[in-house]
């Protein structure tokens, strides 16, 4: 699909000067839309809404003054830059044409068709430029804001203290059974006086008869 082209809206009362910036921005590949007054470089605006506006400042019905503080009091138009071309070159009215919003103000008797082509390539540039700026800052921002959400989401899980954890691996760990030793007699050694004495199979220590395990070292008996 073919690019767009870039409209550019050319407001002037004067017929001549129409034609001769209708056939030279069009043969600079501009789709140009032309306006005869004021008033008509409003609507045109509104309803074209072109790239970029030449706009003169003494028309009928509304002059570049009024036409500019419209534009740029209305949401719908006021994006649109606007290059001031006019026979006024006072001092005091390129000040206001500024102060009312344009981007630039060119006097028609010092002024080249040259000229204005290239304020227009410079113009839409920087627009351009704008808004690739404008759209990384966007992208930057949603990254540094799904950056933070992680961060802020491994904040709220809270960090369990090492005495803590090692208290729940004890509770989670089953103790370890003792070994159990094996069940055995005493082992029963007739004295000399016929009386017999009881010792431990494991320890060898004397016992008792009533013993059911070893005093001395816990080895269990029948």
């Amino acid at each position: 699909m073919p690019d767009q082209k870039i409209k550019i809206l050319f407001v002037d009362d004067d017929n001549f000067l129409r034609r001769v910036y209708d056939s030279e921005l069009s043969e600079q590949n501009y789709d140009v839309i032309l306006a005869v007054d004021g008033q008509d470089g409003l609507d045109k605006a509104r309803s074209e809404d072109p790239d970029l506006i030449i706009l003169d400042m003494i028309m009928p019905k509304k002059n570049g003054f009024e036409v500019l503080s419209e534009l740029q009091r209305d949401p719908a138009t006021s994006h649109i830059p606007i290059i001031i071309l006019s026979n006024l070159g006072q001092e005091a009215d390129k000040q206001k044409g500024m102060d009312l919003g344009a981007v630039d103000y060119l006097v028609k008797n010092s002024t080249t068709l040259g000229v204005i082509v290239t304020k227009i390539e410079h113009i839409l540039h920087s627009r351009t430029r704008s808004k690739e700026v404008q759209f990384k800052s966007h992208q930057a921002a949603i990254k540094d804001a799904k950056k933070k959400d992680v961060l802020e989401s491994k904040e709220k899980i809270p960090a369990t203290p090492p005495a803590e954890m090692a208290k729940q691996i004890l509770k989670t760990t089953p103790p370890k059974a003792s070994p159990v030793k094996p069940v055995s007699a005493a082992k029963k050694v007739p004295s000399a006086d016929g009386k017999e004495f009881h010792f431990c199979p494991e320890c060898g220590d004397d016992l008792k008869n009533n013993y059911k395990f070893c005093p001395s070292c816990g080895y269990k008996l029948e």
